[in-house]
Formats: C-alpha cells, structure tokens, sequence
C-alpha cells in the first residue's frame, strides 16, 4: 500500500499537468505509453519460438495518436480512425505472412492486432477528447472528468470490496473483485462526477453529470475485468512493474482504455453540451 500510494502522488500530478495544458505534453505522454503499453501487451503472448514486433505496434498506436490530434469533428475522427485501423491491421498481416515463423499463427494475430486496438484507440479517444469540437476548455474538463472518475471508481471498489465484499463478482477472472466493492465504486463514480461538475464548467444539467459517473463507473470496472481475463489467460500477476505498488502501465490504464472511449461517445451523441 505504501508504494502503491507512493507512485500515485508522484504519477498523478504529472497526468494532471498533462491533462489541462494539453498538447504537446499530453501528446508526448501518449506516445511514450505507447511503447511501453505496447511492449507489455505483447509480452502477454507466450511463446518460445517467436516475439512480436514492438515496433510494428508502437508505430500503429502512434497512427491512432496523430489521428486523435487531427480530426476536426465526429465524423473526421470516425473516418481517420477507421482508416488507421484498416491500415495497421494489413501491415500486420503483411508481417505475419512475410516474416513470421512461428506456430501459433491464430494466437499471434490476435495479440498483434489486440494491443495497438486496445491502446491505441484509447488513446486516440483521450486526445479527441481533450480538443472536444473546437472547444479546447470543454473537452479538458470532460477528459479531467474521465480520469478522476475512473480513478474514484478503483478507488471506491478496491477500499469497499477491502472492507465488505463477501459476495464475488467473476470469481473465474478475479477472485478478489466482490459486487460490494463493484457498487461502492460505481456509487462512488457518480458522487466523484457530480463534483467535477460542480467544480468544472461541463456545458450539461446536474443529472446528466451523474449519468455520466454511472456510464463511467460500469465502463472503468468492465475495462479492469477485461485486462484481469487477459493476466488469467497469460497467467501472470501483473502486465510489467514499471509502477511500484500498481504493476504495469496496462495495470492502471485498463479501467480508462474503456472509460474515456464511453465519455467521448456519450458526450458526441447524447449529451452534446
């Protein structure tokens, strides 16, 4: 605990920081996780007889990064981020048909088109987010209210499972998660967004800010038990130790690889402040 407290107060200002003077620091953030999320995604494939290509990776997540930064609009980061999909999934397939020797073809493909997916477009989500419609000052304040929740919602479900769960949640994925611990943090997530609305301007009516906490509070815990199905499948622990206390970077950012993609399409399509 007192690591895992350690590397929050170090690693969550900087995040902060990040957040609200946007590019290029935030952008600069994003392509350095993505190396390193890359990385411990494909160590996740166990295989003795060939690696994947980090680099192929990198490069892809980094395509969805500029797409993030470039599109204008919905519309545009819909198109480009479609295009960069369709683009890195055929470079990937060039790989694996050209320079692959390994045996585990289906597996391999799987893990290689995965990682840059799954982190990639988180990514690119975040950063469309952050420049919401032209309206810099409104997408900062949504991001801030994606993190912050997500954070809460771990937070609430880590400290009341801790204390109350009794009843487990997906005993198969992650013996420790209870649905105690699964309502404290989805209560928590909306309580924690209703005060970043009252402390940021969000353009949207109280009750659509606690909507926004609820989507964010089931959002943030299916992104965690996803990642805890992948460690199952790896059998490891954690994704890497970059982060003393936490794990790897895949570790903390799991629960908003499908947060932050839910608030960017909640507020493009039904809350449009």
């Amino acid at each position: 605990m007192a690591a895992r407290l350690v590397t929050a107060s170090l690693a969550a200002p900087v995040l902060l920081a990040a957040l609200w003077f946007g590019n290029p620091w935030l952008a600069g953030i994003a392509i350095l996780s993505a190396i390193i999320g890359v990385r411990e995604f494909y160590r996740l494939f166990d295989s003795d007889d060939a690696s994947l290509p980090v680099w192929l990776g990198s490069l892809w997540v980094w395509a969805f990064i500029g797409a993030g930064i470039a599109a204008g609009s919905f519309a545009d980061f819909l198109k480009i981020t479609l295009g960069v999909t369709a683009g890195g999934a055929f470079a990937s397939y060039l790989w694996l048909i050209g320079g692959y020797r390994g045996r585990k073809q289906l597996a391999s493909a799987c893990y290689l088109l995965g990682g840059p997916l799954y982190l990639g477009l988180f990514l690119a989500h975040g950063l469309a987010l952050r420049d919401f419609g032209g309206a810099p000052e409104l997408g900062r304040n949504w991001l801030i209210l994606a993190v912050l929740v997500t954070f809460a919602t771990d937070t609430g479900a880590f400290f009341v499972g801790r204390s109350l769960g009794r009843h487990p949640l997906a005993p198969a994925i992650s013996p420790t998660k209870t649905w105690e611990g699964a309502v404290g943090g989805f209560l928590l997530a909306i309580l924690a967004a209703v005060a970043v609305g009252t402390v940021f301007d969000l353009g949207v009516a109280r009750w659509e800010q606690a909507l926004a906490g609820a989507v964010v509070g089931v959002a943030a815990q299916s992104g965690d038990l996803l990642e805890s199905k992948l460690k199952r499948i790896s059998q490891v622990k954690d994704t890497g130790s970059i982060m003393p206390g936490h794990g790897g970077l895949l570790d903390r950012v799991d629960s908003l690889a499908i947060a932050v993609p839910a608030v960017y399409y909640c507020l493009n399509t039904v809350f449009k402040p």
